[in-house]
């Protein structure tokens, strides 16, 4: 179970946005919130225009950017504590990615929980720079929390209840996922729920003079049962209740949303990138456009082995 929570925090409207989750998991876990806010001066350095532009280092600007910083984290902090669960925060110096990396890995956190930019849906979800940088380099299960986009009301999210979706394809890889999904699914009261995605085998018709392709009936029935069967098994190392659907979609991703509709579900996890297992079944650019099209948190982990 968590006992560390890190939430990246950097004052704004937008990253308060995994506050509300972030208080709810640790009532439910009793779990610590740490806030971390990353105070960057090269943000603020002006430049003096010219022939060549030329930097210069403001200390009292710097100062005062950073007086604001620590303001806005005491500020944070304060409304977790109001609500009854153990809060604090760090306000670190240097570069946003790295100190934050350094800092997760210092402090032990068991997940950090993000909120990324939601710009009319996830449909047009652009993954900012510290987001992406910290999918790729995190040593900790993150949830992306969907952000506030322009064409929906700025309404707090709220910690996900119902089935959580554990994407698999049949690789150890992405199998790295499955007790973090567990220790979410039980941390939050969530029924898990594996899926896996059969895309179709195709033959050639071009003996025929066309170029189309068939899909093979006898090998995607093999197929299915074979994941079905992976499934199965898997699921038999999880919490009782786990369910299992196999899905047949030419795309892998889109299954996978599709399946979080129709059953319906509160929230995914899969691996960022896996590319071994079931054939057509490439997790990494799965894993991205999952994350781009989803309207319910996602919970990713990077394997440190692959």
């Amino acid at each position: 179970m968590y006992t560390s929570i890190l939430v990246p925090f950097d004052g704004s409207a937008h990253s308060a946005r995994a506050l509300p989750v972030a208080a709810a998991l640790a009532a439910r876990t009793g779990a610590k919130v740490e806030l971390v806010t990353v105070h960057d001066p090269s943000a603020y350095i002006p430049f003096v225009p010219g022939e060549v532009a030329i930097p210069v280092y403001d200390q009292e600007l710097v100062q005062a950017h950073r007086e604001r910083d620590q303001r806005a984290l005491d500020d944070a902090v304060a409304q977790l504590r109001a609500t009854g669960i153990t809060a604090t925060g760090a306000l670190l110096d240097g570069t946003i990615v790295e100190a934050l990396v350094e800092h997760m890995a210092a402090a032990g956190s068991d997940l950090v929980i993000l909120t990324t930019h939601g710009r009319s849906g996830f449909a047009r979800l652009r993954l900012g720079s510290v987001a992406s940088a910290l999918l790729t380099r995190a040593t900790v299960p993150v949830l992306l929390v969907r952000g506030a986009g322009s064409e929906e009301p700025a309404t707090p999210p709220t910690l996900p209840t119902g089935a959580l979706l554990c994407a698999l394809d049949g690789s150890s890889f992405a199998e790295a996922i499955v007790p973090h999904a567990s220790t979410f699914a039980q941390a939050t009261g969530m029924q898990l729920h594996l899926v896996a995605v059969t895309v179709p085998h195709a033959v050639s018709l071009a003996p025929f003079g066309t170029e189309a392709l068939l899909a093979d009936p006898e090998a995607l029935e093999a197929e299915s049962q074979i994941r079905d069967d992976y499934l199965q098994r898997i699921a038999a190392t999880c919490p009782a209740g786990t369910t299992v659907h196999t899905i047949t979609d030419m795309s892998a991703p889109q299954g996978i949303l599709d399946a979080a509709a129709e059953k319906p579900c509160g929230a995914i996890a899969l691996a960022t990138h896996g590319r071994s297992g079931f054939r057509r079944f490439v997790l990494g650019s799965v894993a991205d456009e999952v994350i781009r099209h989803a309207h319910v948190p996602v919970l990713v982990v990077r394997p440190l082995a692959h």
